[in-house]
């Protein structure tokens, strides 16, 4: 059975192996510690959403000048279709490139929602966008295409060996990494040339984090392992007591990263020494902003959203709930941090939180759309995967006027 037909038949989503959800948030009775202050200076996100992740760095930051003040009003939605998945949008340079999940990728304009351009292949991935490429996995074959038109740079002949239930990618501007099944994979990103192959044993569900060279990744055997990027040499690994399926994060010389032990780890980036570990519960999204780590995760019914200091690991809040949203990521920003949460009707729509306390300020109470796909922030606006009266499509919200 082929990999879509098989997702539909399941009812499955891609990236359930990191996936974050909150909904109404409670403050803590105490004020958080004064070392738990946002500084609006550390920002390691730059513009634009090239990556499900938000990019190389898989951090989720998004810089002041980028974040949507709430109230936000649904400006435009774009129907991508299909019955697989809801989209992970990316954004770059104005332009907006989702699929279906199924066998389409879209380029829709950002500022209108007007449809660029449509190339129909079979969609194994998610894309991400590095220069004037967009890579995504088609049929174990990675495949380059022009950002302008669609257009068919290359593909490769050798497989990219791509889960088909991780669908994993992340690109920088030379390199293109795929991750899944046993093995992590780094093609050149002008050619398609495989550079190299790293095997681990068992399957990677987390998307690599890239910084300095050096590639950051987590796998299913407990460990997170640092990889020299040109070469795919081992240079450290770390062990933890639980699969690593949550996406690492690299900011200040530090990665962080999410096991099933139910613990946060924050790694020196260079020796893979443990600087701090807290208890986190399950922790299957993690986004870096103003000094603080975030990590949210849903354990059963209950979901929970931490708030630690990056530096020390010092709990700030945690927002809980007993029936929350549920999405596939957030974005964190010194202003605010946007997710899913839950509505009363049952579905899930966008939200946004104070990062200094978790206290709610704001959710979609007005349009149709429902939060079930990707997220990304970018140019002063969000866009979010999911359905709009029942259709998959991405809608992007601004601020009211």
């Amino acid at each position: 059975m082929r990999r879509r037909a098989f997702l539909a038949a399941g009812g499955l989503a891609l990236g359930a192996g990191c996936s974050g959800l909150v909904g109404d948030s409670k403050k803590e009775e105490s004020p958080p510690p004064k070392e738990c202050a946002i500084d609006p200076s550390v920002t390691p996100g730059t513009s634009g959403w090239p990556s499900a992740s938000g990019g190389a760095k898989n951090t989720r930051s998004v810089p002041s000048a980028d974040a949507p003040a709430p109230p936000l009003e649904l400006d435009w939605t774009f129907t991508t279709g299909g019955h697989v998945a809801a989209p992970e949008p990316v954004v770059v340079n104005g332009t907006v490139y989702a699929t279906n999940y199924d066998d389409e990728v879209h380029a829709v304009n950002a500022a209108t929602g007007e449809h660029r351009w449509r190339v129909n292949i079979p969609v194994d991935s998610r894309v991400a966008v590095a220069g004037n490429r967009l890579f995504v996995v088609s049929d174990a074959s990675l495949c380059a295409l022009d950002t302008k038109d669609g257009e068919e740079v290359w593909t490769t002949e050798s497989t990219a060996e791509s889960s088909p239930l991780s669908g994993g990618i992340q690109a920088t501007d030379d390199t293109v990494f795929v991750f899944g099944s046993l093995y992590l994979s780094a093609f050149d990103a002008a050619t398609g040339e495989r550079r190299w192959r790293f095997s681990t044993g068992l399957r990677i569900e987390s998307s690599p984090a890239i910084a300095d060279g050096v590639v950051y990744a987590g796998n299913d055997d407990t460990y997170v392992y640092a990889l020299d990027a040109v070469t795919g040499e081992r240079k450290w690994r770390y062990k933890t007591d639980g699969r690593v399926s949550c996406d690492t994060a690299v900011a200040d010389g530090v990665v962080h990263a999410g096991s099933e032990d139910g613990h946060l780890y924050t790694l020196d980036a260079k020796t893979g020494d443990k600087r701090w570990k807290r208890r986190a519960g399950s922790v299957e999204v993690i986004a870096v902003d103003g000094g603080h780590v975030y990590t949210g995760g849903r354990r059963g019914d209950n979901s929970t959203l931490h708030s630690f200091t990056a530096e020390t690991g010092t709990a700030c809040w945690s927002a809980d709930g007993n029936e929350m949203g549920y999405s596939r990521t957030i974005a964190a920003s010194s202003d605010g941090i946007y997710l899913s949460t839950e509505f009363f009707s049952g579905g899930n729509t966008l939200g946004v939180l104070n990062p200094q306390t978790g206290e709610r300020v704001w959710r979609d109470e007005e349009s149709n759309m429902e939060f079930q796909g990707g997220l990304a922030v970018a140019d002063g606006a969000v866009y979010v995967g999911g359905w709009n009266d029942s259709v998959l499509s991405v809608a992007r919200f601004v601020p009211k006027d």
